[in-house]
């Protein structure tokens, strides 16, 4: 078992909350410190990587070694198109925020309401990207118990792709499991 904290009060932090309980892990739940120092892995539920720099810059020491989890996107408002040019990826700029933490990327091809109500038959392949092939390996265990199907999808090079998906549709439920590698 592995305590999970996840940083954040909407509903994407409830269902990440409730999905990884229900997966058998301890989860902690808060806005701060605390809520990193008590966890191995880290997933802060806050609007915009802008956000979670802000929400974890306090909890910097706390993070050393960790699993952070980056599932923002870089949306402008409304969702209609993103923040940066086609080649920046907001995972990269988290790596880069807080280098001394473990980054994964997940659940960025999806919207939040791909947890309303729990994943259908055919709920979305969620993509995983990390440059720390031991971070993703065990964040990749560690969602083995969640309803969800679960792809490697490279290094945080491929964090504008993956992000993209959200936008483009790729996060709907009707997308194939065939091309994922089931965990």
């Amino acid at each position: 078992m592995t305590t999970i904290g996840v940083l954040g009060t909407g509903g994407i932090a409830d269902a990440l909350a409730t999905m990884f309980g229900r997966a058998g892990h301890e989860v902690r739940t808060g806005q701060g410190r605390e809520v990193v120092a008590e966890s191995a892995v880290v997933i802060p539920a806050v609007l915009g990587v802008q956000g979670a720099v802000q929400r974890l810059g306090p909890c910097r020491p706390g993070l050393r070694g960790k699993i952070l989890v980056d599932i923002t996107n870089p949306f402008t408002g409304g969702h209609l198109d993103f923040v940066g040019p086609w080649a920046a990826g907001g995972a990269q700029d988290l790596a880069m925020a807080f280098p001394e933490a473990r980054l994964v990327g997940a659940f960025k091809n999806v919207w939040w309401e791909t947890f309303d109500g729990g994943p259908e038959s055919m709920a979305p392949v969620i993509r995983v990207i990390s440059d720390d092939e031991g971070a993703k390996e065990l964040f990749l265990r560690l969602c083995a118990s969640t309803p969800f199907t679960f792809a490697d999808a490279g290094g945080l090079a491929q964090a504008h792709r993956v992000e993209r998906m959200a936008l483009s549709g790729e996060g709907a439920a009707n997308v194939l499991a065939r091309d994922a590698v089931r965990v």
